[in-house]
């Protein structure tokens, strides 16, 4: 038979922890992408650059904003966790007062 160790708080607090990180992120992520823009447009502007390093980019940010974007569901389904175990411990104790 397993054992089951699931602690409320740190499930939560990992949760939060993991969106505060996934804003961070996102903000980095937009700096980076606001930054490789201006360059392609005064700072590294030829054909091969608008031909190849600019689609390259463009796709490295899409590629990077979904592993971010993963932290989304990350973080719900670690608080789900500690929610579900929570409820299910509060309900079992409920029942034997019933």
């Amino acid at each position: 038979m397993a054992d089951y160790i699931v602690n409320d708080e740190k499930t939560a607090a990992t949760a939060a922890t993991t969106m505060n990180e996934y804003d961070i992120a996102i903000a980095q992520l937009q700096k980076i992408k606001t930054d490789l823009d201006t360059l392609t447009e005064d700072g590294y502007n030829t054909p091969a650059a608008q031909k190849d390093f600019k689609p390259f980019v463009e796709d490295f940010m899409a590629s990077y904003k979904q592993v971010t974007e993963g932290l989304t569901g990350i973080s719900a389904f670690v608080k789900s966790v500690g929610d579900g175990f929570q409820k299910l411990d509060t309900d079992m104790g409920a029942s034997l007062r019933g």
